[in-house]
């Protein structure tokens, strides 16, 4: 169903898949979903932060087509709850982020051994290490990331308001400035520079009002801009049928 809607694309990036790494038949069966497609994936396995859905949360699989040739996975080791999983092709890294939706639940830090903070704080951490680690993929490759980031970068990409409250503002500007000093593009706003076009639709908004945001997005890295063809927002509901988020694409030429 999502193939044919999506028409069939090269890489395909799914984020929040409930899946367990103990889960064998369920981690099979998602290798085996798509033929003639590899799955490269990260599962969670904190079971110390997720203990919530019997731990059966986060997770990302990105499906590429063996026709791309030889493809590497990469999982960080610092990635416990299934956020991030990379792929190394020839030409580019292609990186499926399911970024943390940051709260004041405290957060035990497995590197130091003991609790460090909240949620609010992770969520920063862990954008820092995931665009630390496309500064340093970007020396030898081209770098797409995308994904959910569970971060609405300015008041065009929510309605009907940009949230101006901590930790909000905290996270938005973290992440601003993450981005400006690490040679990656928010393509879509790069094309389109005053659309409104939302990712995510909540599923609490009363009938014919929308409560939205855009919080899924697409960067490369600057070296990739030439060759973008276009970034859509597939906010169709048909799009979205049992998800409350549209699918973003990215179609461009490393050709």
């Amino acid at each position: 169903m999502i193939l044919a809607q999506l028409d069939a694309p090269e890489i395909l990036c799914l984020q929040e898949t409930r899946i367990r790494t103990r889960d064998s038949e369920d981690v099979a069966s998602m290798q085996a979903a798509i033929p003639g497609y590899r799955c490269h994936f990260s599962l969670n396995r904190d079971a110390r932060n997720v203990t919530y859905r019997g731990g059966r949360a986060y997770g990302v699989a990105t499906y590429v087509r063996e026709s791309l040739g030889p493809a590497t996975m990469e999982v960080p080791e610092w990635d416990l709850e299934g956020r991030v999983v990379l792929t190394h092709l020839r030409g580019c890294v292609v990186g499926n982020i399911y970024a943390v939706n940051g709260s004041d639940k405290p957060y035990f830090d497995h590197e130091r051994g003991m609790l460090s903070g909240d949620r609010h704080a992770f969520k920063r951490r862990f954008q820092e290490r995931v665009i630390h680690r496309a500064r340093e993929l970007r020396a030898s490759a081209p770098v797409i990331l995308a994904g959910d980031w569970n971060v609405s970068p300015t008041k065009l990409d929510t309605y009907p308001r940009l949230r101006t409250a901590e930790p909000h503002v905290k996270a938005r500007t973290a992440l601003a400035d993450l981005l400006a000093r690490s040679g990656m593009v928010d393509i879509y706003r790069q094309l389109h520079p005053e659309e409104r076009r939302y990712t995510w639709f909540s599923r609490r908004a009363r009938l014919g009002q929308l409560d939205a945001a855009r919080v899924d997005y697409i960067l490369v890295s600057e070296d990739l801009v030439s060759r973008v063809r276009s970034a859509t927002i597939l906010d169709d509901p048909r799009y979205r049928a049992g998800s409350d988020h549209a699918p973003t694409v990215l179609e461009l030429s490393l050709t």
